[in-house]
Formats: C-alpha cells, sequence, structure tokens
C-alpha cells in the first residue's frame, strides 16, 4: 500500500519540488546566508499582484560613502596601467576607467546585504531570487534600488463547506483475484520431467537454452535462458522468440537448432522493426511446470490460512479493501477540484516550474526503470514539460488552498502523533524505528510523512464537512461523445482534472 492510500492523502504533497519544499528551501536559504549587522535604511513594500511584491531601499550617503571609497582605494592599489606604476594611477583616471564597474559592484553587494533584512522587516519570505528593477548610486544622495520578487500568495479560502461530493461503492475485481492467486502458483510451482512418449510441445513447457546470433547487425548471445512456451509477455527476451520455440519438437533437446524470425514489430525499436533475426539455439533442457492445486495443503504451504476457503476470502477481503480506499482518494480529489473551482488560486510562476521540473524528473525515473527513455519515446524534455504544465498548476493550487484551510483551522500534527505513526510504520515494515527513522530523516522523509499526514487530516476535515453520496461511476454514453471523421474532438480534455461531484 503507498503512503498516500495509507494516510488518505491525494499526493498533493509527494513530489520533491513542490510547494512544499518551495517554501522549506526559500527559509533554509534566508537561515543558511551569512547575515551582517542591520544596516540603517528605509524600506517600503508594495504589492505588485497577488504573487509578487517589490520592495523599495534607500541607505544613506553616509553609510555608502565610505564603502565606495574603500573600493576606490582599493582598486588604485591594485591598478596597473600603462606609463604608471602600481599603486600610482590618479584617482580621476580610476575614476574614469573604472567608475562605473566599481558603482555596479558597490550596488549589488549592498543589495545582497540589504535585502533579506528589508523583506524581513516587512515579514516576507521570497520564492526566487530577487529581479533587480532599477537603482542609483550617486555622490552625496542616498542609494535607492528597487527589486521584486515572488512570494505566497494570502488565500482566504471561502465555500469549502457542505461541498456535494460522489464517492462509488467499492467493487471486488476477480480479475485481480485471479492474478494474484495464479502469480502464488507461479512461485510454487515445480518443473517436472516431460512425461515418455510425448513428441510435441505444449504450453507450460520450458526450454532451458543458449542463443547466439544477430539481429540485423546487432549480435546477440545469451546463456541459461528460461523460455516457457504459452507465457510470452512484456519482458520477453525477444518479442516473437517464444512463439517461435513452440513450433520446435520434444526431440530437438540436446541438439542445436537454427531459427529465423521477424520479431514482433509493435514491440521493437523503429529502427529494428521488420528486422530478421537469425538465431543458433541450443535445446539443453525441456521441463513442465506443474502448477499446484489450489486446496487447503496449498493454503498452508504459502502460509496465508488453515484451508483454501479461508484464504480466498482472506484475498478478496483486502482486494475490497483497497479498492474502498482507492474509491475514498478517488472522492477527494472531486472534492479538492470542486474547491478548486469554488476558490481562485493565483500561483507564482516559481512554484510551477518546480513542480514541472520534479514531475518531469519523476516520469524519467520511471522511464530508465523500464530501460527506456524519452528520446526513444520520440519526446523531448521541453515537450514533456510542456504537458506537466496543466498538472503542475493544478498540484500547486491545491496543495495551497489545502494549507490555507489547515492554517485557518489551526491543524498541525504534534510530535506524539508522528511518532506514533514511525512506530507503526516500522512495524509493517518488520524494522527498528530508530534506524528508519534516523534514514528517513537523513532523506528528508520525516517532512513528507508529517506533511502527508496534515494532508490527510485537513482532507478528513473536508470530507466531513462535505455532503456525500454513494453513487457508482456514470457510464458515458457513446453518442454524447462524438468524433468526427478526423478525429478532432468537439471539445478539449486537457484542462479536466477530474469531475466535481
Amino acid at each position: 500500500m503507498g503512503l498516500g492510500a495509507k494516510y488518505g492523502c491525494v499526493g498533493l504533497c509527494l513530489c520533491d519540488c513542490s510547494v512544499r519544499d518551495a517554501l522549506f528551501a526559500s527559509h533554509a536559504d534566508i537561515r543558511r546566508r551569512p547575515r551582517p549587522e542591520n544596516m540603517t535604511m528605509e524600506s517600503q513594500l508594495e504589492r505588485i499582484s497577488a504573487v509578487e511584491c517589490r520592495v523599495r531601499v534607500q541607505i544613506p550617503w553616509a553609510t555608502v560613502s565610505p564603502r565606495l571609497k574603500a573600493k576606490f582605494r582599493d582598486l588604485q592599489r591594485r591598478a596597473q596601467l600603462p606609463g604608471f606604476r602600481r599603486g600610482k594611477v590618479p584617482p580621476h583616471i580610476i575614476e574614469r576607467m573604472y567608475g562605473k564597474g566599481v558603482r555596479d559592484e558597490l550596488a549589488q553587494d549592498l543589495v545582497n546585504e540589504t535585502f533579506q533584512q528589508a523583506i524581513g522587516e516587512h515579514k516576507k519570505v521570497p520564492l526566487n531570487n530577487p529581479i533587480r528593477e532599477s537603482f542609483e548610486l550617486a555622490s552625496g544622495k542616498p542609494f535607492s534600488y528597487a527589486v521584486r520578487f515572488e512570494v505566497v500568495p494570502e488565500i482566504e479560502p471561502q465555500d469549502y463547506e457542505g461541498v456535494p461530493v460522489r464517492r462509488r461503492p467499492a467493487v471486488l475485481d476477480s480479475d485481480k483475484v485471479e492474478k494474484i492467486i495464479r502469480e502464488k502458483q507461479e512461485e510454487h510451482a515445480e518443473l517436472a520431467p516431460v512425461e515418455e512418449g510425448r513428441t510435441e510441445t505444449i504450453d507450460g513447457d520450458v526450454w532451458t537454452v543458449d542463443v547466439e546470433g544477430s539481429l540485423g547487425e546487432h549480435n546477440i548471445s545469451r546463456k541459461d535462458l528460461k523460455i516457457e512456451l504459452g507465457a510470452a509477455g512484456d519482458q520477453e527476451f525477444l518479442p516473437g522468440f517464444t512463439a517461435a520455440l513452440s513450433s520446435v519438437p520434444v526431440s530437438a533437446l540436446g541438439s542445436t537448432q537454427e531459427i529465423v524470425f521477424t520479431p514482433t514489430a509493435d514491440r521493437m525499436r523503429p529502427e529494428l522493426r521488420d528486422v530478421e533475426a537469425k538465431l543458433k539455439v541450443g535445446m539443453r533442457d525441456l521441463r513442465h511446470k506443474k502448477l499446484p492445486e489450489l486446496d487447503d495443503d496449498f493454503a498452508k504451504d504459502i502460509g496465508e490460512a488453515e484451508t483454501w476457503a479461508e484464504y480466498r476470502a482472506k484475498l478478496e477481503k483486502e482486494i475490497l479493501e483497497e479498492d474502498q480506499q482507492q474509491a475514498e482518494m478517488e472522492a477527494r480529489q472531486r472534492l479538492v477540484t470542486e474547491l478548486l473551482n469554488r476558490n481562485k488560486v493565483e500561483v507564482a510562476p516559481s512554484m510551477i516550474s518546480r513542480e514541472v521540473s520534479a514531475q518531469v524528473n519523476m516520469y524519467k525515473q520511471q522511464l530508465a526503470q523500464q530501460g527506456l527513455t524519452l528520446a526513444q519515446l520520440g519526446m523531448t524534455e521541453a515537450q514533456l514539460a510542456q504537458q506537466m504544465q496543466g498538472r503542475a498548476r493544478y498540484n500547486v493550487s491545491a496543495f495551497m488552498l489545502l494549507d490555507a484551510i489547515g492554517k485557518k483551522h489551526e491543524i498541525v500534527i504534534d510530535d506524539e502523533t508522528l511518532n506514533a505513526e514511525l512506530k507503526e510504520l516500522a512495524e509493517e515494515r518488520g524494522e527498528n524505528v530508530d534506524r528508519m527513522r534516523a534514514q528517513m530523516e537523513k532523506n528528508n522523509q520525516i517532512l513528507l510523512l508529517r506533511a502527508q499526514l496534515r494532508e490527510a487530516k485537513i482532507l478528513d476535515l473536508l470530507m466531513e464537512k462535505a455532503e456525500v453520496t454513494e453513487a457508482p461511476d456514470p457510464v458515458e454514453e457513446e453518442e454524447e461523445h462524438v468524433h468526427d471523421e478526423s478525429g478532432d474532438h468537439d471539445h478539449d480534455h486537457d484542462g479536466d482534472q477530474g469531475e466535481a461531484s
């Protein structure tokens, strides 16, 4: 069971670069930066929009002048120009040649040193590096500058009680039950010798083979491959190889067979489609897979129950409970979508960028686990990022709205609650709680767990206040979803995030 399902949250706090991390990063960045002694200055804050502020700062000339003179003295001491000895270049020449650069450098120093002090006075936390809009550094006048920066919007949640929400009844997935039972059988299967007198192979036979050959210009070499006839799947060594072996008779055992075939095109990379495979296959061993009977002895062997009926009933209960959790998560997702329809949330661009980046990285990692890359899918990272924009905006908006509701109701996760969850999690995993906690703290997973618990608690509150109805998912009628001959839709799916009720 995933943590999202366990805690009843909808996954809005799971992303590495989500709003949660952006906020923590901003606070941490402020703490990490060196803090010089407070400088005498005046500052004014201006709200440009819900997500952007501008701060104007003035620093007295009496503070700036000694710093400027010190920079010029240092430069004069180090300057080497034709016709002058080191350190003897006249000040007016230094001013003419380097004055603008020196002033720009000092201006940036002063911005860096005073920006955090200025926004601290106004209790603001920047989400991005400040963008300098203007500055003026002139002799005898206060140094002034203006910078803008993104901030978390101030959200006052509205109309979040009594929201109509549909929750579908849980349904037992019989196919999933049978799939798990089959997997249990496979785990406990035996490979028995092929019965005497049989001349043809059948489904369930397992060849052990060595393979040498080529696929076009690519050489192929595999040892100790086990190929089960009739069980080709996505993980097949070479698409179509299992089917090619099905015609090899039992009498081929111990021989080397030459097999030529064209791999299944739809499962090959574009450049290898319709390329012929020429293989020499050493038929080393042949066995038949024997699955255990579904009886009381099997139930005892797998350690799940005393009788087969008891095991099946237990499994069906688990599958039904999983679907109940899924139905609850779907209902909560509908609730969040409806809340966003009722509350306009403006999102800072930097938050969306972080979320897009996190979603792209997560997708690339998932592909890598399957041995794939974006290029193999005919997609660039920029194209994927563009596709992620809508979901990223939704995630960030939803997270911020739920956070605002949580703050309004003073929902927090105290250490006692967190420790209880860690203890339960350790017991489920069979781990020592202290070691598990230390590892989670190292990977910043404690913050994530606390965020998940808080999100679930906020959603618990909202579901308690919602008007929940139990009803199955609606069935789309084909005549109401018409496509023209070109395949174009008569409406847009891009913005769909789920139904509201």
